[in-house]
């Protein structure tokens, strides 16, 4: 009796030839981006929506391993209004944190690229804007920090343990600007701590990371990214391993600093307690491709696609009681080999006729809500499809 062919399996030579490709690509990639130094017409473009402080369209970020291509973000497309905070959801691996990245451009290349859509930062308020995606390193090195701003998800890790907690929050400053004095820096320096709701600025000033506690390294996480006023902030799971008490404390911070430097935030995070308390909007993934997004109103008090349903079933509810909570049945389709119908499919709960067809386009059911799923699809105006890229065309 024949044994059945393992289709985990790659042989050494489907490896190698992976491989080959994987360099032929990636090297293209760095090229574009290294012609993009000598001509900024390459990466200089316009917002649809100057109201807007960045917009991703069809934006797709890949990486190439030796066992295939992982689509890590698919094709997706959300705007971040100015003065606004946008949450964006969905479980672990679903591309939240990789969609944070590609804007900061911080992936790990050339393995992890951008390799089709654009990302639109608004440069001046008046429409004038850079696409991320083709803008070469050294004018990066001077957005991050500056225009747009990260808090990482593990402040332990994000402080570097050698230096004084002064030193990490002067040299942001410096950076960005390099006419202001010694003394002018750590006065700003203060303030920020200050701001960040640390008493004991002076002595906080002179510490190294170790001597904090965690709340006190987020908030120090947070002075350094609000040092130079971004437009911008990405808060990812800004909240991880604090407690319940200094996770709201943490929260109402960035709600107040939020208005008081008129910036947006791009809130990641798994909580959807979080999200109800913190965003104006919000969008949902999975496995690489946004499945909804709309107001915190529509999404919380109208969820429409079964994926959307099932967060919010597994959500623990203050006086309900019951034997255990509800999880999503079954898994993500492998992210090297994913399926050309909807993704959501073999978990789904809500399956019509039309769901055995292609992947379903975005619809739009009212003036701020969009969803991909068939059975919205006689009741909203369809706005189109995710744009995937064929990895053989970037050749």
């Amino acid at each position: 009796m024949a044994k059945r062919k393992n289709t985990a399996y790659i042989s050494g030579k489907d490896s190698k030839a992976i491989s080959r490709m994987n360099r032929k690509i990636t090297r293209k990639l760095e090229k574009e981006r290294a012609d993009a130094n000598k001509d900024p017409k390459l990466y200089e473009t316009t917002m649809k929506d100057p109201n807007n402080v960045v917009e991703f369209d069809n934006m797709c970020t890949y990486f190439f391993t030796d066992i295939g291509v992982v689509k890590a973000v698919d094709g997706i497309s959300f705007n971040i209004p100015k003065c606004s905070t946008v949450g964006v959801v969905g479980e672990s691996g679903c591309g939240k944190s990789v969609t944070s990245l590609s804007l900061m451009q911080l992936l790990q290349r050339p393995t992890g690229q951008v390799v089709g859509g654009e990302i639109r930062l608004n440069l001046d308020g008046a429409g004038k804007a850079l696409n991320i995606v083709n803008t070469p390193t050294a004018k990066m090195q001077e957005i991050r920090g500056n225009r747009i701003s990260m808090i990482f998800q593990e402040p332990m890790t994000s402080l570097n343990p050698v230096f004084r907690i002064g030193d990490q929050v002067d040299e942001v400053i410096k950076l960005h600007n390099p006419e202001m004095s010694d003394e002018n820096v750590k006065t700003r320096t203060l303030e920020m701590l200050e701001l960040v709701g640390i008493a004991n600025k002076e002595g906080v000033y002179k510490m190294y990371p170790h001597e904090l506690s965690g709340g006190m390294r987020q908030r120090v996480m947070i002075a350094i990214a609000l040092a130079c006023k971004p437009g911008l902030i990405i808060a990812d799971e800004p909240t991880t391993a604090l407690d319940v008490t200094i996770q709201a404390q943490i929260l109402d911070l960035l709600r107040d600093l939020k208005d008081k430097i008129n910036s947006s935030i791009m809130l990641i995070t798994h909580d959807l307690g979080v999200v109800a308390s913190m965003a104006d909007y919000v969008v949902v993934m999975y496995a690489g491709r946004i499945v909804e997004k709309g107001t915190a109103q529509d999404i919380f008090h109208n969820p429409c696609h079964p994926y959307t349903i099932g967060l919010m079933k597994s959500k623990p509810v203050v006086g309900k009681k019951v034997e255990a909570l509800y999880n999503i049945p079954g898994n993500v389709p492998n992210p090297v080999d994913m399926p050309d119908y909807c993704y959501f499919r073999d978990r789904c709960e809500m399956q019509c006729d039309r769901c055995k067809g292609d992947y379903p386009p975005e619809i739009k059911i009212s003036d701020t809500h969009v969803v991909s799923c068939w059975r919205f699809h006689d009741e909203g105006e369809v706005l189109g499809f995710p744009k995937s890229k064929n990895v053989e065309e970037l050749l």
